[in-house]
């Protein structure tokens, strides 16, 4: 069950980025992610304690989303110190989050559960939501996606600060 919620999140939001705005036309700015990247992650997850499938099955949930479940999936985030090929799981099913449950409830409310968590998750959560527009145009805050999506990424967010997954990334 959780293998087939991860797994249709991720269909879904190659589908979902095709109405969505920005640089990332096929939904998978993190590259392709295939079943045994999921398998992988969670392994890394298992080792750590935490249970990514199903958290991600309970924020997935058949009655209405749970919120507090998405902020331990962004507390999770913690866990990564480069950006493997465990954190590029980890960031495309963070965007297929925010385009699909963005559609659903809305950008602004997805912020609010975003806005909720410790700083360094904030911080940690939108660099991983920045990086496919800057690894594809090489810009920090150039303005164009903050206008878009004002409450996402704030005048005051700086891509990368104190951030050491996407320090090297140049």
């Amino acid at each position: 069950m959780t293998r087939a919620v991860v797994a249709l999140l991720l269909a879904v939001s190659a589908a979902a980025a095709d109405r969505t705005p920005g640089p990332i036309p096929d939904g998978m700015p993190f590259g392709r992610v295939e079943d045994a990247d999921v398998d992988r992650l969670q392994e890394f997850a298992l080792t750590r304690g935490f249970d990514l499938k199903a958290e991600m099955a309970r924020v997935y949930g058949e009655k209405k989303l749970d919120e507090d479940a998405l902020g331990r999936v962004f507390i999770f985030s913690r866990q990564f110190n480069t950006l493997d090929k465990n954190a590029r799981t980890y960031g495309q099913i963070i965007y297929s989050s925010l385009l699909n449950i963005g559609e659903h409830i809305g950008v602004p409310a997805y912020v609010k559960i975003i806005d909720r968590q410790p700083p360094d998750v904030q911080q940690r959560v939108r660099d991983f939501l920045w990086y496919p527009a800057w690894h594809a145009q090489h810009k920090q805050n150039s303005g164009e996606l903050e206008s878009i999506y004002p409450w996402l990424f704030p005048k005051s967010y700086e891509f990368r600060r104190d951030d050491p997954i996407f320090a090297n990334e140049i």
